[in-house]
């Protein structure tokens, strides 16, 4: 009979996730097992939980630091939870223990994969576990920040991020996959690649070479409350990004969504929900079954919506993202841009992250990041002979030199010069800033038109210009995020170090910039930051992130987007 549930479990877990318009599934960490499924009668009250939830799997994990499940015991919960009704796999966290691992040297709770014990253990723990599931998910802390003298020697004349990079893939290789399939020839991994995008390969992640070792991949999408500094100041758009962009390296192995309950209101929870969905997610899986179990109110606010949810992801299913492309190569650089992209679809901009220059779109933001491809200037400029727009910042002319700012038509600083602005004028209107705009304050327009100009101090500078090139034209936005040093100087590793003006600046500058940007595609939006804007497949879709009712117009189209609502033309 347990041979038979073994089979079953397989079969189960292998079917497709494309086979319903939108799965929900639950990562039981080891603690949640032992507290949650430990007996029958656990299980009966869990699986009720589940259900009630929307969930039809769940993720098992065997490990989690020095709590560890044998397996005979996590083949019982196994069992018990697919005649239930469920679908089950395998799950693991990257945490060292007292007993599991060796701890890097750095911030957070990582390992050091140099180590011999670390990749023996881990080695071990995927030859003990891999019979049990034919699919196990690796989640986020698959990386290390690890800076001890063997990694030191290990790491030779390299870049710590090529180091790190070359590292992980081997220890997936060699220290995961190779010992599973030892025991089960079957055996795959998901990768679940974390939210912070921008700075993947500064500590390990290459979503090239790891995806294409992986059976499926799944995108963390978790940005919680955007207003605390307990998990970073992120913006809720930035699983959007973040899925869509891994979606254009990983393609179709690009799967599922993972957010948590951390740091979160039932709203944040949902929002969540709703960006993944969005972004192209199949499943979505939630870390973890404790906030489940204990009632967190968005776990029912979930469940309301689910099968708006579901509605939503008929209509998205198939649709490529259109818009304005974003263009950031695999393990580019970030600083004074980091994270942008994720600012930018706050203020309503129909961002479409790529990771190969975007030669199909009409319309292309390139900020730093760009500078990492090493023909970036020629593809410039064989799209604007194709009539292209393309906005740049000042962080990427400062990367390209001479040659860049002759096409922009403006010079800038050999080195950065942050400034803030408090006031922004353009053709007769002048709007104060209670949140100052992160700017530059060296920029100078040479053959470029100025259509904004922002107040620093008692000088101003150009905020907006815009050259024509050919049959195209450039535009240069003068905004800036945060850089390496604004992380050092408030010890933040991963999520953006501080609130941004530009996520809260008035209603009226929010307009008069995107329209800039969406003129060139002929498309219009009027509305205040806040309310996303996605061009999918030829479909037009607004979700509003503010707390109430908003008036907006849409091509045109006047409408009234409730608290937390979309629309979709």
């Amino acid at each position: 009979m347990r041979y038979l549930l073994s089979l079953v479990c397989v079969c189960l877990a292998a079917l497709p996730a494309g086979a319903a318009p939108l799965r929900v599934s639950v990562f039981v960490t080891a603690p949640d097992a032992d507290k949650y499924l430990a007996t029958a009668a656990q299980r009966a009250v869990a699986a009720e939980r589940l259900k009630k939830a929307g969930a039809t799997r769940v993720f098992l994990q065997g490990r989690l630091q020095d709590h560890y499940i044998p397996p005979e015991r996590m083949r019982e919960i196994r069992d018990d939870m697919i005649a239930r009704g469920f679908q089950v796999a395998g799950g693991l966290d990257f945490v060292a223990g007292e007993r599991f691992g060796v701890r890097q040297t750095g911030k957070l709770s990582w390992m050091n994969y140099e180590n011999r014990k670390t990749r023996d253990d881990l080695a071990g723990y995927f030859r003990a576990y891999a019979p049990l599931f034919d699919e196990t998910i690796l989640d986020d802390s698959f990386c290390t920040d690890d800076r001890s003298p063997e990694s030191e020697r290990a790491r030779g004349t390299r870049s710590w991020s090529d180091y790190r990079q070359r590292l992980m893939v081997r220890v997936l290789e060699e220290s995961i996959l190779a010992p599973a399939r030892a025991t089960r020839p079957d055996a795959n991994v998901i990768v679940k690649f974390p939210q912070w995008y921008d700075r993947f390969h500064l500590f390990g992640y290459d979503p090239v070479r790891m995806s294409a070792l992986s059976s499926r991949v799944w995108v963390g999408t978790e940005t919680r409350d955007p207003a605390t500094s307990r998990l970073g100041y992120v913006m809720p758009t930035e699983g959007y990004v973040n899925y869509r962009w891994l979606a254009s390296v990983a393609g179709s192995k690009v799967e599922g969504a993972w957010f948590d309950f951390l740091d979160c209101s039932a709203r944040n929870f949902v929002d969540q929900a709703y960006q993944s969905v969005l972004a192209g997610a199949r499943e979505l899986t939630f870390w973890h079954l404790e906030p489940v179990m204990e009632g967190h109110p968005g776990s029912a606010l979930f469940a309301e919506r689910l099968p708006d949810l579901r509605a939503l992801a008929e209509k998205v299913e198939g649709r490529a993202p259109e818009g304005i492309a974003f263009y950031k190569p695999v393990a580019s650089g970030s600083s004074e841009n980091m994270y942008l992209a994720d600012y930018l679809a706050m203020l309503g901009v129909p961002i479409a992250p790529v990771a190969a220059y975007p030669d199909g779109f009409r319309a292309a933001f390139l900020a730093v990041q760009a500078a990492a491809d090493p023909r970036l200037l020629a593809k410039m400029r064989r799209h604007l002979d194709a009539g292209a727009t393309l906005i740049v910042t000042p962080a990427l002319l400062r990367r390209l030199g001479h040659a860049g700012e002759e096409l922009a038509g403006v010079r800038v600083s050999s080195t950065v010069q942050p400034a803030k602005a408090t006031e922004v004028r353009w053709n007769g209107s002048t709007i104060a800033l209670t949140a100052p705009l992160d700017t530059e304050r060296e920029i100078r327009e040479r053959r470029s038109m100025v259509l904004m100009r922002a107040r620093i101090g008692g000088a101003e500078v150009p905020l907006v210009t815009s050259r024509k090139v050919g049959k195209g034209q450039v535009m240069m936005w003068n905004l800036r995020t945060f850089s390496e040093a604004d992380f050092e100087k408030v010890g933040e590793v991963l999520l953006p170090p501080r609130p941004l003006g530009l996520s809260e600046i008035p209603d009226e500058l929010a307009n008069e910039l995107r329209r800039t940007a969406l003129d060139p595609l002929r498309l219009a939006l009027v509305a205040p930051a806040g309310v996303a804007y996605y061009v999918l497949g030829g479909a037009h879709c607004l979700y509003n992130f503010r707390n109430s009712e908003v008036d907006v117009t849409l091509n045109g189209e006047k409408l009234k987007l409730a608290a937390n609502g979309w629309f979709w033309k």
